[in-house]
């Protein structure tokens, strides 16, 4: 089985078919980003910006959880709690050490904290968020989890020095078949958000489906799962 990112960024000929107006719709959307919250400066090591990007998150998580506000001491304190459990998490991933910090120094708490303030500027209500959602597997494609449900919306945080990509939208869109799959689509919209940069977007599922393939939401989901059961089988 392979991973939502490696389905997502393969098999062009099988999204063609499937989104077949992705990129021209992705080069007009691209223009209607819009930015939510200020970009923070990148002063930290880049070897160490996947680290910070997830101790950010995580921070995130818990100081919403809690009801915090974000205040500086109050979120660098938490981050130094939840420095432990993200390396290991992160050297799981990277199998190496140089991609970690247990100690940050002034640029590092600077990145987090202005990460974690975004995220906690951006989605502000405690009560209507379900953080790391949990997708069951389909055919080919692994049991994998999001990043943020809010509200109505499904968002997938990319922290990353870079714009957001078509491949962002499929992966959202995978993440979408697999609950539509299951009957558990709890959400009408999809968005995407980086804490970085500040950028924001956000469509609702169907008129994204349609932008993109002329076809509503429930027939451009069954076509994905589709696709996921059908490469099962021919492997």
């Amino acid at each position: 089985m392979i991973s939502e990112q490696h389905f997502s960024s393969s098999f062009t000929s099988l999204w063609h078919e499937i989104i077949p107006l992705a990129d021209t719709y992705w080069r007009r959307e691209n223009l209607r980003i819009v930015r939510q919250v200020l970009p923070i400066d990148n002063v930290a090591p880049v070897k160490l910006r996947g680290f910070l990007n997830e101790l950010a998150f995580e921070t995130f998580t818990r100081a919403r959880v809690a009801g915090l506000l974000p205040k500086r001491e109050v979120i660098l304190s938490i981050a130094q709690e939840c420095i432990e459990s993200v390396a290991e998490y992160i050297i799981r991933i990277t199998r190496d050490e140089s991609s970690i910090a247990l100690q940050l120094d002034n640029s590092c708490k600077q990145e987090v904290f202005e990460m974690t303030r975004n995220l906690m500027l951006s989605f502000p209500d405690s009560k209507n968020f379900h953080v790391r959602p949990k997708f069951s597997g389909c055919g080919v494609v692994s049991a994998c989890e999001g990043d943020l449900i809010y509200k109505d919306c499904l968002y997938e945080i990319k922290a990353g020095d870079r714009g957001f990509r078509v491949s962002d939208i499929k992966q959202l869109l995978i993440y979408s078949s697999l609950a539509f799959s299951k009957g558990e689509l709890s959400f009408s919209k999809i968005g995407l958000f980086n804490p970085r940069n500040g950028y924001y977007w956000e469509r609702t599922l169907d008129r994204l489906c349609i932008e993109l393939s002329g076809m509503r939401e429930s027939d451009v989901l069954s076509n994905v799962v589709g696709s996921m059961t059908q490469l099962s089988i021919s492997r």
